[in-house]
């Protein structure tokens, strides 16, 4: 699967609470479906092919969505590539669209760790206290760049914090740097002490971001195209630096907003949040 970054993983975070438009919606890149494969088909691909298609069917019906783009390998051997629905009326979605993929790219940037910590330089080790890159920061003398990969860290996650939710429903267009993001949660106590537990927090991979970018004295977005993305081959994955999607797009609806903007819960209601 070919990626295409939309809006920058760390420029801005959202709460996605139910999604009812074409794609699921967290913080990052997006993506395009490639080609299909060359290779010549198993004689039962299309029963595999057909049972996928039913459950994104299902899918489809279960979660009221306008539209999806799938594709399935097996070793390499394209099962199933294919669109449904539509992107915008009337515009059938189309497997070349591009649209953003969220969360995956949290797998880009803990590569882009393992890299650099793998590298003859040196320049960073898994066990380097945040501190040593980002000493202003709370909490960064008991917390390693292993731990925020894994999650361990015990930094909250700015994501549920009510204030922040507020202000990024009140400005959904809001252009956001890491700083104004962190500034929600790091001063808040861990959760618990550094490689104890484990929680989901996109406060992790903002600090990890920003600790490589000290590192290395590179843009973030360099050093992923450079060691992680061009070498995977995700020709279609670039950083805008904005909220701008390559042409074509794969637009996407959601009823996220509804109750920030006090709109009763049995009135239909979605917009646009593609952009």
């Amino acid at each position: 699967m070919q990626r295409h970054n939309a809006s920058g993983w760390r420029r801005r975070g959202r709460a996605v609470a139910h999604v009812v438009g074409s794609v699921l919606m967290l913080t990052a890149l997006s993506a395009c479906v490639s080609p299909g494969s060359s290779t010549a088909p198993a004689p039962d691909d299309a029963a595999k092919a057909a049972a996928v298609m039913r459950i994104v069917d299902k899918g489809m019906a279960d979660y009221h969505l306008r539209s999806a783009i799938v594709r399935v390998t097996i070793d390499g051997r394209d099962i199933v590539t294919a669109a449904r629905g539509e992107s915008l009326t009337g515009f059938p979605a189309t497997t070349d669209m591009h649209f953003r993929n969220g969360a995956v790219a949290i797998s880009y940037v803990s590569t882009l760790l393992l890299v650099l910590a793998d590298e003859t330089e040196k320049v960073v080790s898994l066990d380097d206290k945040v501190s040593k890159w980002l000493p202003q920061l709370p909490h960064a003398d008991e917390v390693t760049l292993e731990q925020l990969a894994t999650m361990t860290s015990g930094y909250q996650d700015y994501v549920p914090d009510p204030a922040f939710g507020a202000a990024i429903y009140a400005d959904p267009f809001r252009q956001w740097t890491p700083e104004e993001l962190l500034a929600y949660v790091v001063d808040k106590p861990l959760w618990y002490v550094p490689g104890k537990n484990w929680n989901y927090a996109h406060t992790n991979y903002v600090i990890l971001g920003l600790a490589l970018e000290k590192a290395t004295g590179r843009p973030i977005n360099d050093l992923l195209q450079e060691k992680v993305l061009g070498p995977l081959g995700l020709t279609n994955t670039i950083d805008p630096g904005n909220a701008s999607i390559a042409a074509p797009v794969l637009h996407a609806y959601s009823s996220e907003r509804r109750f920030a903007l006090g709109i009763p819960a049995g009135d239909p209601f979605y917009e646009e949040t593609t952009f």
